[in-house]
């Protein structure tokens, strides 16, 4: 290339010209970074990556060097961007993402390794979580899966905080840095023992108000589209009991201790031993949907890939080892 062409090329963010030619920032640079930026501080980003805050400050150094310029604002109480350091960081995770693809196409395989965190509901971990992790290993060999259950308000969160790589739960909140899967529906029904409530098995949504209603704790994605959805129609609760797990609430149902809403596919060994009733509102409990949910910018196409898995084996009518009897 001459001289006057190579000049007349537009200047990148991540290249710093000078008489003895180019200065490229290194990959490692970018990461520390994206990561710093992304997290909101060095020691969050070098734990994130597994290294001293040391060689993530000296990594930012060097790639401000690079640029000519600084990233970051030091003189800001928390750390925050300069106007340089926010326009270079979608270019950055640009080419991050590049750089997994590369490595990809180049290698034929898939270049991912390390711990998946990921974040699901009671329900998913019942019926077809084992059948999640079994398929990502299948795709995935040298990823470790490293599942939590926990209620959906707080994996979103925790989501949104970069603790978790993606999400399968319930009401994702609508934040544009967020993408959410659609996954399948899940028809819920209210059950109790068989003689307690309603003399009837189909009775009108406000009868279900003389009875106290075991549900899920706050916090949970189900518990909160439910009681709105029921409190919309009319129904006022005399008394609500919480517990957080699912086999539990059943039990105590069993035992006539009130009226709940569950799953009748996966409890159906229950009713039709005669532990539990169904109990059937006019207006019925509507379907209630799940989703797979992600960063919509993370680097990594990994968690995009596992929530098209998802959307391909989810069925809440299975039952998983773990919930077998």
């Amino acid at each position: 290339m001459k001289e006057s062409e190579e000049n007349s090329l537009p200047a990148s963010p991540f290249f710093m010209r000078g008489r003895f030619g180019e200065m490229a920032a290194s990959i490692k640079q970018l990461e520390a970074f994206y990561w710093a930026a992304t997290l909101g501080g060095f020691t969050e980003a070098a734990r994130h990556l597994n290294l001293a805050q040391s060689t993530v400050s000296k990594r930012i150094i060097e790639l401000e060097s690079v640029v000519g310029g600084a990233l970051f604002d030091r003189g800001a109480s928390a750390l925050a961007l300069t106007r340089a350091g926010m326009a270079s960081l979608p270019i950055a995770a640009d080419v991050l993402a590049a750089e997994l693809r590369f490595r990809e196409a180049a290698s034929g395989t898939a270049p991912f390794t390390g711990a998946f965190r990921f974040g699901t509901t009671e329900l998913v971990a019942l019926t077809w979580l084992s059948s999640l992790i079994v398929a990502l290993k299948r795709t995935y060999p040298n990823v470790v899966p490293m599942p939590d259950v926990a209620a959906s308000r707080d994996l979103f969160a925790r989501l949104g905080a970069n603790e978790l790589d993606l999400v399968i739960a319930l009401d994702p909140p609508p934040r544009p840095d967020f993408k959410a899967i659609p996954l399948a529906s899940v028809t819920l029904e209210w059950v109790a023992a068989p003689g307690y409530g309603p003399a009837s098995d189909q009775v009108p949504l406000a009868e279900m108000a003389r009875y106290p209603i075991l549900s899920q704790a706050h916090g949970s994605g189900l518990q909160a589209l439910v009681l709105d959805w029921a409190a919309a129609n009319g129904l006022t609760f005399n008394r609500v009991a919480e517990c957080n797990s699912l086999n539990v609430l059943a039990g105590l149902a069993a035992a006539g201790l009130g009226v709940t809403y569950l799953t009748a596919s996966y409890f159906e060994a229950d009713i039709a031993r005669g532990s539990l009733r169904i109990i059937r509102t006019d207006p019925p409990i509507p379907p209630i949907r799940y989703f797979a949910v992600y960063r919509a910018l993370d680097v990594s196409p990994l968690p995009a890939r596992i929530a098209a898995i998802t959307q391909k084996i989810c069925d809440f009518s299975a039952r998983s080892l773990h919930g077998k009897n």
